[in-house]
């Protein structure tokens, strides 16, 4: 599939998508609860459904009524190892956090289960995993250190050092699973990115109540043999999905966009969109409901992105309008996403006549005279979504595979066609 955008003026009010990150984590907690947990606005992504497949091959009963999700998890209160009629076989789609959430969580059981996943997925790295498991009582192999995985556990608790420099997610799947083990654990992290995703993993368990402590020293203390509790949680809008809209309101808006539904309340790496949009001179205003963001002269600006890497697709779109040359840091965050997102970022916005330098942890976009382009997606969601602004925004742009929007924002250029921009489905 591809679309074909145009420039465009855009205004009015539109709703991002529920947060895909924080819905995951509530299926997690959800099917490790005792009870009926009701899960509200819940997103209609690949990736949030990967979650909900996930949960349900480990035995959890779902059900869904439009964007409400009803589940009723495999893990009686006092019986670690309580997933009920498992599958053998998790398949996590394309969604690397559900892959690297529900492998420690299926490891409380003492079944044998193998983790696999399709595309882009299958060439991820999970050899952060391979020393981690024997530690806490599990066994783990993987195929040459990527999917299929295969482990068994219990999962007994313990004390871990875990390598934080490649991705939060690692982190993310223990902190969930390891209040239900029959032990006490300390987790260590070295280099820890993207700190920002375990906060809102942290909030999340705590609503359902389960405690993790961050000590003094830096290290996640986790009481075993916690519950978690059926309790309610209506999914907040996803800043991800909102930064691009953020972005094409400070480009193309006439005289500004509304964005509703944004939320603080659990922490979300990426409302440090609104930082960026600070640095490069946009008018942002905040409501009581929503924030108003205007037309402005973008002026070039600096942004370190280590934290919050799935801002580089929308903040270089941006950066490509900017009066002057500006620089994001953190690129080697961006190597094992559903892309090469560095290189994509460089060749696929080179076309439309935009400059992108890497060296070493850090890029430099040049601003350029857009001109028309066919812009290849890589079958990488936000890539295509960057494009799809750039095209608001400067010249026609024809977006390859498009549909790989699915992934976290299935509505995408329909939503744009709402607030005016000028969108084709071919």
């Amino acid at each position: 599939m591809k679309h074909e955008v145009w420039p465009s003026q855009i205004s009015g009010l539109i709703v991002p998508p529920p947060s895909k990150s924080i819905a995951q984590r509530a299926v997690a907690c959800g099917m490790m609860a005792r009870g009926e947990t009701i899960l509200t606005h819940f997103p209609d992504s690949d990736d949030a459904n990967a979650a909900l497949s996930a949960a349900q091959s480990l035995g959890a009963v779902i059900t869904r009524q439009g964007d409400t999700v009803s589940m009723r998890g495999g893990f009686p209160l006092n019986f670690q190892s309580g997933i009920r009629n498992p599958k053998s076989i998790i398949h996590c789609g394309e969604s690397g956090l559900t892959s690297r959430l529900f492998t420690p969580v299926a490891a409380l059981h003492e079944n044998e289960f193998t983790i696999t996943g399709e595309g882009t997925l299958l060439t991820r790295p999970f050899d952060a995993f391979e020393s981690i498991f024997p530690q806490l009582g599990a066994s783990f192999s993987s195929t040459s250190g990527s999917l299929p995985l295969t482990i068994k556990g219990p999962l007994k608790g313990g004390e871990v050092e875990v390598d934080g420099s490649l991705s939060s997610q690692f982190v993310t799947g223990l902190l969930l699973a390891l209040p239900r083990a029959a032990d006490d654990s300390i987790v260590k992290v070295r280099s820890l990115v993207s700190s920002p995703y375990v906060a809102m993993t942290i909030a999340v368990a705590k609503h359902f109540g389960v405690h993790i402590n961050l000590s003094d020293i830096g290290e996640y203390l986790i009481k075993g043999g916690q519950s978690y509790q059926a309790v309610p949680l209506e999914i907040p809008a996803d800043w991800s999905g909102a930064a691009f809209l953020l972005v094409a309101a400070a480009l193309c808006s006439d005289p500004f966009l509304e964005i509703g539904g944004l939320s603080q309340t659990i922490p979300q790496a990426d409302m440090r969109i609104l930082d960026a949009l600070q640095a490069a001179g946009v008018k942002v205003q905040k409501t009581p409901l929503s924030y108003k963001v205007f037309r402005s002269e973008i002026s070039a600006f600096e942004f370190d992105a280590t934290d919050c890497p799935d801002l580089f697709p929308p903040l270089v779109a941006l950066a490509a309008f900017a009066n002057g040359v500006s620089s994001i840091r953190g690129v080697s965050r961006l190597h094992h996403k559903e892309s090469n997102r560095a290189k994509v970022l460089q060749e696929e916005f080179g076309k439309a006549n935009i400059r992108v330098v890497i060296r070493d942890d850090e890029m430099k976009i040049y601003p350029g005279y857009i001109r028309p382009a066919i812009i290849h997606s890589h079958s990488d969601h936000r890539i295509a979504m960057a494009a799809a602004v750039l095209g608001m925004a400067g010249d026609r742009m024809t977006i390859q595979l498009s549909d790989s929007v699915s992934k976290s924002y299935p509505s995408f250029f329909s939503d744009l066609a709402a607030i005016g921009a000028k969108v084709a489905k071919r």
